[in-house]
């Protein structure tokens, strides 16, 4: 019995987050060495996840989304798979979360975006959520990277569809 046919809103999703995929993945190790930054929030943190986290959450997500991509164009309509699509919305979802709760230290506006929005009260609360938020980040991104290959491989096994021929 062959698959139903997607919906347009499926469509869309597997599309756009096949599409995002490589600027995503440029902007969440980004967002999570540097984003509190933006918010005033400084400290120690940034340069070393510049030279840990960062680096790791890049290579894991940009080889992910390149793969993905270009599986994607050999897709008609272009997109990555709906499973591989949810992941990586789980993704830059637990990632944003994790760049918005991970505190920094060692300067006077140090804390996380979290307590520079809220204030110093829930410094607490944002240092015990962004851990979990930061190993979830990982994990999913290695689950994204595996998922893709696998797709490429999927896609690469599958036999060719056989041609059709018109009645006569």
């Amino acid at each position: 019995m062959p698959a139903p046919a997607p919906n347009t809103i499926s469509r869309i999703f597997t599309l756009v987050m096949a599409a995002v995929s490589i600027p995503m993945a440029i902007v969440v190790p980004l967002w999570i060495t540097a984003g509190r930054t933006l918010f005033g929030v400084e400290g120690q943190l940034v340069p070393i996840f510049a030279l840990t986290a960062g680096p790791v959450l890049a290579i894991l997500m940009l080889t992910a989304a390149v793969k993905i991509t270009v599986q994607a164009k050999g897709r008609h309509p272009f997109g990555a798979p709906l499973k591989t699509s949810v992941l990586l919305l789980a993704n830059y979802v637990l990632a944003g979360a994790f760049g918005f709760l991970v505190p920094d230290f060692g300067s006077p506006g140090s804390g996380s975006v979290l307590s520079g929005l809220a204030g110093e009260d829930v410094l607490g609360y944002s240092a015990a959520l962004a851990n979990p938020f930061g190993i979830a980040t990982l994990f999913i991104s290695v689950v994204v990277l595996v998922t893709s290959f696998r797709d490429s491989a999927a896609t690469r096994q599958a036999p060719a569809p056989a041609p059709v021929l018109p009645a006569r």
